[in-house]
């Protein structure tokens, strides 16, 4: 296996610690800081290689994930109401999330 490989698969490793980081920390605040430091990257370079590895940034990555996971409840789940279903999926206000649901 050559260099590029090798630093190819080092760098998805990294990701996935942080997709799963993402994941189960969605209900709260997450700042690039906070995942570049997980995946023992500078944030600017980190940014670079999640948007390039993933086809998103990573703002992009966590709402579409947020936005996911609450739509999973909403079908899933009757017995919880759309503002418990907002903060726990990490939106701030019942507002945002409709706002962004919308999209």
């Amino acid at each position: 296996m050559n260099t590029i490989d090798r630093s190819k698969r080092e760098y998805m490793a990294r990701m996935n610690m942080v997709m799963d980081y993402i994941e189960k920390h969605l209900d709260e605040e997450i700042t690039l800081a906070k995942v570049a430091k997980i995946a023992c990257f500078s944030p600017f370079h980190f940014h670079r290689i999640f948007s390039s590895l993933t086809g998103e940034t990573l703002n992009t990555f966590i709402q579409r994930i947020r936005i996911e996971k609450a739509a999973q409840q909403l079908r899933n789940d009757e017995d919880i109401s759309i503002s418990e279903i907002a903060y726990n999926c990490g939106f701030g206000s019942v507002a945002h999330f409709s706002r962004t649901f919308r999209k």
